[in-house]
């Protein structure tokens, strides 16, 4: 019969081998929670178009999420939107004899922050008109925003579905040009 060469393996835990556990741990966290941010960061789809929004909403004067509202009720329209880090362009190429060009695709950091006009606007169940309401600001690369708007639902307004549209411009038509691709909306009703 053979000696048995089993050995144990023992792991002392000082407080020293306890701290650099700890730091590398909490190193690997931040940098694990850094790329999932990053994965799911705003990347514009173009230069032109910098921002988008997040979310667009109805709520009541008590900033409680509401879609149904009564005759004379106040309507709170809160929105956030956010400023893109940077865009991209798209690989292209030309050909011309007797040359020829290619251009890898490239990411292009914004440099500078917007200027925008905010437009909000409620329309009735047959698209007139019953809200308007403008802003203006100023926001930098990679930054959030929230707004808000206040519209009081008069007492003869009819019951039905409404739609709040909002859009961000760089100024007023014919000179502006959307700075979001398309608009953010959201829907209430008035019983």
């Amino acid at each position: 019969m053979g000696l048995d060469t089993r050995s144990e393996i023992v792991i002392e835990l000082t407080p020293k081998k306890l701290l650099a556990i700890s730091l590398l741990t909490l190193v690997g966290v931040g940098a694990l929670y850094s790329y999932v941010i990053a994965l799911y960061a705003f990347n514009a789809p173009s230069q032109d178009l910098s921002l988008r929004f997040n979310s667009v909403g109805t709520f009541d004067t008590g900033d409680v999420a509401k879609t149904a509202f009564a005759k004379g009720d106040t309507v709170r329209i809160k929105i956030s939107f956010e400023m893109a880090d940077y865009y991209w362009s798209a690989p292209s190429y030309y050909w011309s004899a007797p040359s020829y060009y290619w251009s890898a695709q490239s990411y292009y950091y914004f440099s500078s922050g917007e200027s925008y006009r905010l437009i909000y606007t409620v329309v009735d169940g047959s698209g007139m008109p019953v809200y308007f309401s403008s802003t203006t600001g100023a926001i930098t690369q990679a930054q959030v925003k929230n707004d808000l708007a206040d519209y009081l639902s008069l007492s003869s307004a009819a019951a039905g579905t409404y739609t709040v549209k909002v859009y961000l411009w760089s100024d007023w038509l014919p000179d502006g040009d959307a700075l979001a691709p398309g608009g953010g909306s959201a829907t209430f009703t008035i019983y």
